[in-house]
């Protein structure tokens, strides 16, 4: 039904970028090097403010961007490599993640400091 309506809402609107849109929310294949070069770059830690989260949402945006701009499922591993990274257990982890999704989508400034880091990372 979503396909229908967006093909419907591209004919309708052929000025919106509904490429674009697609693009953002294509993930990107899981690469621990990329993952690494966050945590080197956030350097996440308990004593710093909200660098596990901002790790978090970061980690998301590039290899799950549904999870963080839609509320949706997190793609596989990732939540795994996040575990590991931050060497935190399954349930803290999921609940990083929670609060990298709620932040990202509510806090301006926060949105923009993951935007800037993954753009950073990718090249961009």
């Amino acid at each position: 039904m979503e396909k229908f309506i967006l093909k419907l809402a591209t004919q309708r609107n052929p000025d919106i970028p509904f490429e674009d849109y697609r693009e953002a929310l294509t993930a990107q294949k899981l690469d621990e090097t990329i993952v690494k070069a966050i945590y080197n770059h956030v350097n996440p830690g308990p004593k710093k403010c909200n660098s596990e989260i901002l790790f978090a949402a970061s980690v998301l945006l590039i290899f799950s961007p549904k999870s963080i701009l839609l509320s949706e499922k997190v793609e596989n591993g990732i939540c795994n490599t996040i575990k590991k990274f931050l060497g935190i257990n399954q349930q803290s982890a999921s609940y990083r993640i929670k609060v990298a999704r709620e932040v990202y989508q509510v806090d301006k400034v926060f949105k923009h400091l993951v935007d800037e880091l993954v753009k950073e990372v990718k090249g961009e």
